[in-house]
């Protein structure tokens, strides 16, 4: 039986991952000026996770992306903002309690412009990473050929590294 602050990380994780998924696929084939089929304009604001250790989620995403810390509209001690790609940002919230268990369909997912470069460098960093069936140090390819990689964040958060379209 689920505790309600799971239930809530749970549910809260997965109208994100949802969204997510949502405004990728109705703006990724669009021009930008665009309208959703719902007619209105949607396109992905920020991405934000619960952490435990904030200082030590921080060092994670800036050493492996090299994310630029950007102004935190709340000006909280406990919230960090860093800018994801052209607009977006990622949100790195600490908490005092963080009680999750998060399955791998629930990630985010980056896209960069060298995978094989990307990967090259986190092999360095004996950063642990598989691909989507598990199998360790190993990547995937989808059907429409767009590679991927997976890992897990110091509190266990998915991140899908790709060479999707974004870059092409």
């Amino acid at each position: 039986m689920m505790t309600n602050k799971l239930f809530i990380n749970v549910v809260a994780l997965t109208v994100t991952a949802l969204c997510f998924f949502s405004c990728v696929e109705k703006t990724s084939t669009a021009p930008a000026n665009s309208e959703s089929v719902s007619g209105f304009r949607v396109a992905i604001d920020h991405y934000a996770i619960n952490v435990a250790d904030l200082d030590q989620s921080v060092a994670f995403y800036q050493e492996i992306f090299g994310l630029k810390e950007i102004k935190d509209g709340t000006e909280q001690p406990h919230i960090r903002w860093f800018r994801l790609g052209t607009s977006q940002e990622l949100h790195i919230i600490e908490v005092d309690s963080l009680d999750k268990k998060i399955p791998k369909g629930v990630h985010i997912a980056l896209a960069v412009g060298d995978f094989d470069r990307f990967r090259e460098s986190i092999e360095k960093r004996n950063l642990n990473y598989n691909d989507w069936p598990g199998s360790a140090n190993q990547i995937s390819t989808r059907p429409d050929k767009v590679r991927q990689l997976y890992f897990q964040d110091p509190d266990g958060y998915w991140v899908e590294v790709n060479d999707g379209k974004q870059f092409n």
